[in-house]
């Protein structure tokens, strides 16, 4: 069925006229007879009679007027929808992220995100970088914020920023008073640090063995949450990234580590770029915008 022709039928029913269906189509009026003759021939059936110098829609032609109006509405939307996706502006995207990142970066440029986008469905996940990037190489995750990804998933990765790991003191601490810690100050002390698959308890790890310091107890906690909360509750000293967001006022400091060298480069990963949608690309557009890099903390 040809969809130029079924148009031109429905506004010859909604006008009354060929000749007027002609003047609102921009067509000529032979025109207009001969799609409406095609159409006919098409489905095999009259959907006019004439009556003298009227013309009259038939049966067969008022069942078909109602569902082309259905019909051409559902095409009127779906080119837009498809439109829409092009711009940017529908669509989904699916992407994840390493904490503290996602809370302590990303909640205002998603909100701004979605208040200029409402008809675009994001879907983030919280992970570990090498979670993350597994998820990648399968394909079910248009991008992620994480570390850089090993070699042999062959994934893009475009550097955003260092992080540097610090100590998170309770304003209690004997050691909160100081502008850095050593690795020695933790001797005797009660580390709380992640799982072994996250990315930061790996670089703290080979860091600690390098410098041969090993005179204090670990306690392994999921959730950078908690280890705030624990260290606010002077269970212990937490290995954290530094963000001043992590610290609450009046009762937590975070201070750098004077002798290990805790950087990590965090970036975006993604499978390949010519496989984003237009929203995907925008919103990866909008988190590089946010991450100018932290200032430079004092030498030691």
């Amino acid at each position: 069925m040809d969809l130029r022709a079924l148009k031109t039928f429905e506004a010859c029913v909604r006008l009354g006229h060929f000749l007027k269906a002609a003047e609102e189509l921009q067509y000529a009026p032979s025109t207009v007879t001969l799609q409406i003759q095609r159409l006919e021939a098409d489905l095999d059936v009259s959907l006019f009679v004439r009556d003298g110098k009227r013309v009259i829609v038939t049966e067969a032609g008022r069942w078909l007027y109602h569902e082309a109006i259905t019909l051409l509405k559902s095409i009127g939307a779906i080119r837009q929808t498809v439109s829409d996706i092009a711009e940017g502006d529908n669509g989904s995207v699916r992407f994840a992220s390493i904490e503290p990142f996602a809370s302590q970066q990303l909640a205002t440029v998603i909100a701004d995100y979605c208040k200029t986008r409402p008809k675009v469905a994001l879907s983030m996940e919280v992970g570990g970088s090498r979670l993350i990037a597994e998820r990648l190489k399968a394909g079910e995750l248009d991008f992620g914020i994480c570390s850089a990804p090993p070699s042999k998933l062959m994934l893009e990765f475009e550097p955003l920023l260092e992080e540097q790991l610090g100590v998170m003191l309770n304003k209690n601490h004997p050691l909160a008073e100081r502008d850095r810690i050593s690795a020695s100050d933790l001797a005797g002390q009660t580390v709380l640090v992640k799982e072994p698959s996250c990315i930061y308890r790996e670089l703290w790890e080979t860091a600690i063995d390098r410098a041969g310091q090993h005179e204090f107890s670990c306690m392994e906690v999921g959730s950078f949450f908690v280890i705030q909360q624990m260290v606010k509750a002077e269970l212990g000293m937490g290995i954290v990234p530094i963000y001043s967001s992590l610290e609450q006022e009046g009762s937590l400091v975070i201070r750098p580590l004077a002798d290990l060298n805790l950087v990590v480069t965090i970036g975006i990963a993604y499978k390949d770029k010519n496989f984003l949608g237009k929203a995907a690309l925008l919103l990866m557009e909008a988190i590089r915008g946010i991450c100018e890099p932290h200032p430079a903390l004092p030498s030691a």
